[in-house]
């Protein structure tokens, strides 16, 4: 079975180019900085991708996207931008994070 945060580790070190440091949180995990940073780059190449119509691209960033979608929530990123406002507008990258949002908490 894989490892979630090994996943969003590896991802954002991969998008951001370098290893970034790792946080406690309040309640005593440790998280990778960069999250943020990597989904907002990974977001940006998604609308590109979308824009190319670069199906193969595309799905490759569903995955980055996906694995950051846990950490994000227990940080508190939907509360202060709730998915339903991820899934308005014309950005695609935004939808896909929205919905992935959606499907991983509220339909499992």
């Amino acid at each position: 079975m894989s490892n979630p945060s090994a996943n969003l580790v590896a991802v954002n070190s991969s998008t951001l180019g370098t290893a970034m440091p790792e946080v406690t949180l309040p309640d005593g995990s440790k998280v990778q900085t960069g999250t943020v940073g990597a989904m907002l780059i990974n977001i940006r190449a998604y609308n590109e991708a979308h824009a190319d119509g670069d199906q193969a691209k595309m799905e490759a960033l569903r995955t980055a996207l996906r694995a950051a979608i846990p950490l994000l929530k227990k940080v508190g990123m939907f509360d202060l931008f709730p998915p339903e406002e991820w899934i308005q507008g014309d950005n695609e990258g935004r939808k896909v994070v929205g919905r992935m949002y959606k499907e991983y908490f509220e339909l499992a």
